[in-house]
């Protein structure tokens, strides 16, 4: 998969959609850490509605690393992956971002107090088969993960947190006509070790 402009562009179709699931997904954060963070690091921020909502929010240090250098909103800093590890967070978030990376490993090496996450919903245990082989989140080559309630809490505790919310808040945003959920999963985890 090409993650580039071209690939952004759906996105930037949905603008709409995408500003309001970047205020929700800022909404529900901060409904569960019941403070406002001091720092913020977005991870795959595409057209950035999320971290611009934490901006607005009042977190003082907002920054977002992507595979390119999109546009970012005044005065959020873009950092490269390896200065994205170097640092300690408040808070990473990866919306739509976990299920597209290869090796999962970074995860431990995050220095973070909270990872915020949304990923597809996987129902393969509760419907099958049939259900999984057309299910439309299901993207060969580009989904290479797949999560449900009981598989991501248990992922994240491999990798040093544990689980303090999970939902489907954003399927009130994401389902498309006709579509049952669940079908987007929603974690927030904190660092224990």
């Amino acid at each position: 998969m090409a993650y580039d402009q071209n690939y952004l562009s759906y996105y930037e179709d949905l603008s709409d959609r995408t500003i309001k699931l970047g205020y929700q997904r800022m909404g529900w954060m901060l409904g569960m850490l019941d403070r406002i963070p001091d720092s913020i690091l977005e991870i795959g921020y595409g057209t950035g509605s999320f971290i611009e909502a934490a901006q607005i929010t009042g977190v003082a240090d907002c920054c977002g690393c992507d595979i390119a250098d999109y546009p970012l909103p005044d005065g959020v800093m873009f950092l490269k992956w390896e200065q994205s590890l170097a640092r300690s967070w408040d808070v990473v978030a990866m919306f739509d971002v976990l299920e597209h990376v290869p090796d999962l490993g970074f995860l431990s090496q995050l220095q973070t107090q909270y990872l915020a996450l949304a990923v597809p919903y996987c129902r393969w245990r509760e419907l099958g088969d049939d259900w999984f082989r057309d299910w439309r989140m299901r993207l060969p080559d580009e989904h290479l993960h797949h999560f449900d309630d009981q598989s991501l809490p248990k992922m994240m505790e491999r990798y040093g947190y544990e689980c303090v919310n999970l939902n489907t808040f954003e399927d009130g945003i994401r389902l498309r006509p006709g579509e049952t959920g669940p079908n987007i999963l929603s974690g927030l985890f904190r660092r224990i070790s």
